[in-house]
């Protein structure tokens, strides 16, 4: 079996990472995101819902909308992230523009969209 490359490995263990629901709770708004293998949903609570699938590389995000607003459809958000644990931080650039940012800015600087989440508990079953 090949030698997987450390930026492979590392791409892929931030993907399994990410499955879940994520809560934001830092940034100018509050958001909720759900990933399932490579697909997402985001939601803007009380507000729009995007869908659609994304590509990894390290701390490098490509979101293809393929639902949400009519302007966002079929284009790409070029976001960061980092994920440690159960704590992301996730940024987009501006959608369409194909460029990204190259460090986080504060979650004060309302310039940019930038969330920190944390991982939403699991509801416990019914007995």
């Amino acid at each position: 079996m090949p030698a997987v490359a450390p930026a492979e490995a590392k791409t892929r263990s931030d993907l399994d990472q990410l499955q879940g629901v994520w809560t934001s709770v830092a940034g100018p708004c509050e958001a909720r995101f759900l990933v399932a293998g490579n697909r997402f949903s985001f939601e803007f609570v009380g507000g729009d819902i995007y869908m659609g699938t994304f590509k990894l590389a390290p701390g490098e995000m490509d979101m293809l909308i393929d639902e949400g607003p009519a302007d966002h459809k079929g284009q790409i958000a070029p976001c960061i992230y980092h994920v440690d644990g159960g704590v992301l931080r996730w940024c987009p650039g501006r959608i369409g523009s194909g460029r990204r940012l190259s460090a986080f800015p504060s979650v004060d600087d309302t310039r940019y969209l930038c969330l920190v989440f944390r991982r939403a508990p699991r509801k416990r079953g019914r007995s």
